[in-house]
This record gives structure tokens, sequence and C-alpha cells, in this order.
């Protein structure tokens, strides 16, 4: 069984871009990953791959409102990134939104996430920001690693404020979250805000050169432009899923 990798917060603290370049990361020793985005408000195949055409019978609508989940099923909506052949893909495509699909069901999350790490070595999970459609709980309960990505700033500490009375149950570990200041800036109080919250992992600043791979379409180019502090915080989080890994 693969490592399941939750990575979850607020909009915009940048997310997907570090499951991009976690999965990288992973997989340097061609080990496989998935990663997994569920979001129909933001379908994000034809965000990660915006050259090539993406039918919508490989959405990952068609797992969660399946009647029964299987490994098989699973492996048939995974895309394969071309360049990165050690990575697949599983998501919604291009014109698809919250009404394509009936409601996402907690039981169908967990089965979609079991079979996934039947496939793979690792399974990262890229969450929507909104706790309601049942997929990022139900991510967060079947985690190895969780990922908590918050913008140190306002918007970052209200969001997390706000949900935790959500996650208040054992079966989603909330203490036991790694939590990481996404999208930090020189001028964010990042010591403060890491004192409302309760601290930091690391950092994932900001920068210009990943932020435009992020615009053109080349998320998983982004690994290359990483300063020290993002990547220190992504050998964190692979040490703690290697650790999980041999547990």
């Amino acid at each position: 069984m693969g490592v399941i990798i939750t990575v979850w917060g607020n909009s915009g603290s940048g997310k997907s871009m570090l499951s991009c370049i976690l999965a990288k990361a992973l997989t340097k020793e061609r080990e496989k990953a998935i990663i997994i985005n569920a979001d129909p408000g933001t379908p994000m195949l034809p965000v990660w791959l915006p050259d090539q055409m993406i039918e919508t019978g490989a959405s990952v609508g068609h797992v969660l409102s399946s009647v029964e989940v299987d490994t098989a099923l699973v492996a048939s909506k995974v895309t394969v990134l071309k360049s990165y052949p050690f990575i697949g893909l599983m998501g919604y495509a291009a014109g698809e939104n919250p009404l394509s699909y009936p409601e996402v069901k907690y039981d169908m999350t967990l089965g979609l996430l079991s079979n996934a790490s039947k496939l793979v070595d690792y399974v990262i999970v890229d969450c929507s920001s909104n706790m309601t459609n049942y997929f990022t709980p139900a991510a967060i309960d079947a985690a190895g690693v969780i990922v908590r990505v918050l913008t140190p700033d306002l918007r970052g500490v209200n969001y997390l404020k706000a949900h935790q009375p959500l996650l208040l149950d054992a079966r989603f570990r909330f203490n036991e979250h790694m939590t990481f200041a996404g999208m930090a800036r020189p001028f964010h109080a990042i010591e403060e805000m890491g004192h409302i919250i309760g601290g930091w992992a690391g950092l994932l600043p900001y920068s210009k050169e990943v932020d435009r791979c992020a615009t053109e379409g080349g998320m998983f180019k982004a690994a290359d432009y990483c300063n020290s502090r993002y990547l220190a915080s992504v050998q964190k989080v692979s040490e703690a899923v290697l650790y999980e890994q041999s547990e």
C-alpha cells in the first residue's frame, strides 16, 4: 500500500504547486505517485496539462460517482505525464463544474484513495479549501501524512479558526498536521502569524519564477526554481512520508 499524503489549507496558499513539487521529489528514484484533485470548482486536468486534450471520460468525477470503486476503475482514470512518466494525475476535466456529477460521498472518497494507494508508492491529495463537499475531510481521515498550507496572514489564520471545529474528531488528528506558510513574502508577519496558529514547520516562499510556472502551465517545472527554504520544507515532508512508509 502506498502512503497517502493529504495537502489542505486556504485558497491561494500554493497547495497545488506544493503537490506537484512534492510528487517530483518523491519519484526521483523512479517510485510512482498519483496526484488527485477533486475540486470541481477549478478543474485541474487542463491546468496541469494545458497542451493535452483530455477527454471528459478521464475525469475523477466518474470514479466518485460510480456504483463501486476498484483498482481497475481508478487506474483507467489516471492520466500519466508524458514528461514525468512516474507521475499520474486524476482530476476534473475542462468544462466540468460542481453540478456535473452527484454530490461527493465520504465513503466513495475513501474508496478512491484506498484503491489508488494500491497502484503506486505515493498518493498526493491536492484538496479543495471547501470542507463541505466531504472530499477534503475524507482525504484527511485517510492520510498517513497530513500537510496544512496556510497563507501567513489574516486570511490563513481565520480560515484555520473557521475550519478547526469541523475537524475535532480524533480521526482527523488536527494537532498532528505539518503546517507550512504558503506563498510567504518578506512583508508577511510570519513570526506573529506562526505564534497565533501554533508555529510553522517551514516556509513555502513566493517567487516570481515559481509563479510564472503556474501561470504558464508548467507546474511540474517549478521545482527547478524553488529556493532553499522551499526545498527544505519539501524535504521535511518527504522525510515524514518515508518514516510513515517504514512503519
